[in-house]
């Protein structure tokens, strides 16, 4: 949904087929990283997306939003795909969410896009999310983030394509299972201890079951999953 006072306008593009094969192989890349697992898999996820925001930062400038005439619908959400996780820099996505929001008007991308880059914003702005595309995880259970009028968010999801808030959680658990533990290395004797996320500042104090060395953690912003993506 726009902001206040801006209103961009979606820039005229002709079908550029470099483009789309460039925004597809960037979002494989995207996803490639998303599934890797071990201590390697943040560095490399980081990487991806760092390399991934400046280029479409130029591509933005340059042209606007790459909307489906110009790159196909593939590329429209590959597209999506990269903004989505261009969390490094909030007010390149708050940008992308007003070109977004003309898009959607001129059929050039969907609501359902728009609903997640909203969230998206929204959260990292410090308010509550509209959608509830936004999860994180807890102990052994995936939860939605802070959301806003948690009573009438099916009626909104619906309005933008998007199945009930319950569904799309069960379908976070179908695909990623159960969340697992965080594991830390405990600085005494290097063995491993293993606790679970909090919210954005809790302390919580946990025991090193090694060598009984108390560790006290204080929890930065939770690390967002999605309905999808």
């Amino acid at each position: 949904m726009p902001r206040a006072g801006r209103r961009p306008i979606l820039k005229g593009m002709t079908r550029d087929q470099d483009l789309r094969a460039e925004l597809l192989r960037r979002a494989e890349r995207d996803q490639a990283a998303r599934q890797e697992i071990g201590a390697e898999a943040h560095e490399g996820m980081t990487r991806v997306d760092g390399e991934n925001l400046p280029w479409l930062k130029q591509v933005v400038a340059d042209s606007g939003w790459p909307g489906r005439s110009a790159v196909g619908e593939d590329g429209a959400d590959a597209a999506w795909l990269l903004v989505q996780h261009a969390d490094r820099d909030p007010g390149f996505q708050g940008r992308c969410l007003d070109l977004l929001t003309v898009a959607v008007d001129q059929g050039e991308a969907t609501k359902a896009q728009l609903a997640f880059l909203t969230d998206r914003v929204l959260l990292a702005e410090g308010k509550p999310q509209e959608f509830g595309t936004q999860a994180m995880a807890r102990r052994d259970q995936w939860v939605v983030r802070p959301l806003r009028d948690p009573d009438g968010v099916d009626q909104r999801r619906a309005a933008m394509s998007l199945g009930p808030l319950a569904e799309n959680l069960a379908r976070i658990t179908a695909r990623h299972g159960p969340p697992p533990p965080i594991i830390i290395a405990c600085r005494e004797c290097a063995g491993s201890v293993e606790l679970w996320p909090g919210d954005d500042g809790d302390k919580v104090n946990v025991d090193c079951p090694n060598c009984g060395h108390s560790i006290e953690i204080i929890f930065g912003p939770a690390v967002p999953g999605s309905d999808s993506r």
